[in-house]
């Protein structure tokens, strides 16, 4: 079992490690609405990276449910998995 929980860990700390460094290389927040891009072209360049890291930050609590959400029924599915082969 402890070497199920290591491996779950692993790919935990892995995931998060790739959404971190997404969060560092926002390439997929540069993708505004057409509002939002003609608003943004006449305030500079400041103003732009302001509105992709709020975008960012913005992804931050969806991506941390479902994360949570997906840990939760890992561990659920694993420990029923555990039961099943524990029964005589």
């Amino acid at each position: 079992m402890n070497r199920r929980v290591n491996k779950f860990y692993y790919f935990l700390l892995a995931a998060l490690a790739l959404a971190a460094l997404s969060a560092l290389f926002p390439a997929g927040a540069l993708a505004q609405c057409p509002m939002c891009r003609t608003a943004i072209e006449h305030a500079g360049d400041a103003a732009a990276r302001t509105l992709n890291f709020g975008i960012v930050v913005l992804l931050v609590p969806p991506v941390a449910i479902f994360c949570s959400i997906f840990a939760v029924a890992y561990k659920k599915v694993k420990g029923e998995e555990e039961d099943e082969s524990r029964k005589p």
